[in-house]
């Protein structure tokens, strides 16, 4: 064995003697912050759990390559070359593993504390919506970042790239319109979260459908409709298409009920019998109920019941309910007051019969 070959051996051996004693440490040190969260805070110790591999890769590679003042002595040119961009390298991607799992765990622990089961939790939604849109971004970010940077320590690519200056111009325009999809909707994604036209668990109407935000993806957004269907809508369409958003700013609502009735119906009778099965409800929530005629045609006359709840959930069985019991009312009641068709039947005799 030549003395070049064996010292490139020993080289090699005292980086990866460093790597490993800096894994070592830095695994023992994460260990001991888990035990010291762990005394506080079992969530604390759970997302310590989250950096503790890319925190490790990280200091291991960082120190390893800082060791070149003592191994890279007995390392010949092309291999200190190799070894020390690889430790580059291995540091960049273990810094942008580092940086997302971070992230994700303050992220997570801060989410934590948000209570999304009470009723009234817009400000809960708002804020996980902004929470989950901003960090897909920031991790994209951190991502493209990442990578670019390990491109750019190969010489070759940096080279490559400054001669492409010159042309970035047309480059630019031309990969701009190429790109101007996921730019609209990368906007998109940053509007929903600053401008928060729709947060997690919305009530909207989309394409005449009913139904409740379930998840918002970077390039999609996931409706669970009342008979359990998902309806993919694209995140551009919340920002481009009219929509109708029931909890925009709370989840109060006013439920209507609109009955078809015949013109000897007993209004106050009936406004007395609304009032009491309004009231008698428990998803009626006190604020407002009403009874009013809002239309009379040649046949019937229209009334409507407006009462209101808490959430959609709670007026969509307040309406039901209010009907329900009305036209039971009726049936039992006043007969007559449900809708009839009417004739003239002429007699041979000049007379006339009305039924």
């Amino acid at each position: 064995m030549s003395q070049v070959v064996l010292d490139n051996l020993i080289g090699l051996g005292i980086v990866a003697g460093i790597a490993l004693f800096a894994a070592v440490l830095a695994w023992a040190f994460a260990l001991l912050l888990e035990r010291a969260l762990h005394r506080r805070s079992i969530d604390g110790m759970v997302q310590c759990k989250l950096v503790r591999r890319p925190w490790v890769l990280t200091l291991s590679a960082v120190l390893a390559h800082s060791s070149r003042a003592f191994a890279f002595d007995w390392l010949s040119d092309g291999v200190m070359e190799v070894v020390s961009h690889a430790l580059v390298v291995v540091a960049i991607i273990g810094l942008g593993w580092l940086v997302i799992r971070l992230t994700d765990a303050l992220g997570t622990l801060y989410a934590s504390q948000w209570d999304l089961t009470k009723d009234d939790n817009r400000k809960e939604r708002a804020m996980l919506t902004k929470f989950r849109v901003l960090r897909r971004v920031w991790f994209g970010l951190v991502c493209l970042l990442t990578v670019g940077a390990v491109l750019f320590s190969f010489p070759s690519i940096r080279s490559l790239g400054a001669g492409l200056l010159a042309s970035a111009g047309v480059a630019g325009i031309v990969l701009g319109i190429a790109l101007r999809p996921t730019l609209e909707t990368f906007l998109a994604s940053l509007q929903v979260a600053i401008t928060e036209p729709i947060s997690i668990d919305d009530v909207v109407i989309v394409e005449n459908e009913w139904g409740r935000i379930e998840e918002i993806r970077p390039t999609y957004v996931v409706v669970r409709i009342w008979d359990d269907r998902r309806l993919i809508v694209p995140l551009t369409y919340f920002i481009n298409q009219p929509f109708q958003n029931w909890t925009r700013t709370q989840s109060q609502i006013t439920a209507a009920v609109l009955l078809k009735l015949d013109y000897t119906t007993p209004i106050q009778a009936l406004r007395e019998m609304a009032g009491q099965i309004i009231q008698a409800d428990e998803n009626y929530d006190g604020r407002f109920w009403n009874v009013q005629v809002t239309d009379a045609d040649d046949r019937t006359m229209t009334v409507r019941v407006l009462c209101s709840a808490a959430d959609a959930s709670k007026a969509w069985a307040l309406r039901c309910a209010v009907r329900e019991q009305l036209i039971t009312w009726l049936q039992q009641t006043y007969p007559q007051a449900l809708p009839r068709l009417r004739s003239d039947v002429q007699h041979r005799g000049g007379g006339s019969e009305s039924s």
